[in-house]
């Protein structure tokens, strides 16, 4: 039980970083190609994105105690919980539109999450 409770942590972490990165890059103003370096400084000096890659990190580091416990092709279908995380993430924090194609695929990775967890 502690190794699914690791893989659902980093799965949190994982989306939250990403949630992070893309908050973070909303609200960085597009440099022109040319400025690749000032664009980078921007990008990686940003707290948001910073803060992504903290959770980003945060999350790998916990996905290596999981693996390190669980079968990795038990282990590797559970991350799809970050899919169903950053769905609605996605559609409640950045008024993503959801479509039935979005539902579908979200629904059937919930399933198979559902089968695989009923190997333990």
């Amino acid at each position: 039980m502690q190794s699914l409770m690791l893989v659902v942590i980093s799965c949190v972490l994982t989306a939250v970083g990403q949630v992070a990165f893309k908050y973070g890059m909303n609200n960085i103003s597009v440099v022109p190609a040319g400025n690749v370096a000032s664009m980078l400084v921007t990008v990686l000096f940003n707290p948001i994105i910073i803060l992504g890659f903290a959770c980003f990190g945060a999350g790998a580091v916990l996905w290596l105690f999981a693996l390190a416990k669980l079968e990795l092709s038990y282990a590797v279908p559970l991350s799809g919980l970050t899919y169903i995380l950053i769905l609605v993430a996605g559609v409640v924090l950045f008024k993503e539109p959801l479509s039935i194609a979005k539902i579908i695929g979200t629904a059937l990775v919930a399933v198979g999450i559902g089968i695989m967890s009923l190997q333990v």
